[in-house]
């Protein structure tokens, strides 16, 4: 218990856990100051198959947006359809919050090289499925 290694761990992990504290999933870190012209566009995820439309005036649409997914990463459940969408702040950060059929889904957003992401969580976080949705130029 004496090892070098084992004196590195114990001084890194609070270290480690702070910084994770301000990175969403895949060590993306969360964008702050996020306009609603920013976010007004087509966002599309191909690896989740999913097209997300916000306009002007806080309408939207999305196709195949999904709703829940197996252990694999599979879509079992999936959502599409015409609604409204708003930034809201929680906390000291936003998000995006859609609401599709009368159900509110929030989006997490994201900074990737200075690009902004829309990364959306699927059913349970702790099964870490998730679609990054990038805006179209």
């Amino acid at each position: 218990m004496n090892s070098p290694a084992w004196k590195w761990a114990l001084i890194s992990a609070p270290m480690v856990l702070s910084v994770s504290a301000c990175m969403g999933w895949g060590g993306y870190p969360l964008a702050k100051n996020v306009h609603e012209s920013q976010l007004i566009g087509t966002w599309r995820a191909g690896d989740c198959d999913t097209t997300l439309t916000l306009n002007r005036g806080g309408s939207a649409s999305v196709t195949g947006m999904p709703t829940e997914m197996n252990l694999d990463g599979k879509v079992t459940q999936r959502v599409s359809g015409d609604g409204t969408w708003e930034i809201d702040k929680v906390g000291a950060e936003q998000e995006l919050d859609v609401k599709i059929k009368d159900e509110w889904t929030p989006f997490d957003l994201y900074r990737d090289k200075g690009r902004l992401l829309v990364g959306l969580t699927v059913g349970d976080p702790d099964d870490m499925n998730w679609c990054a949705l990038t805006k179209d130029a």
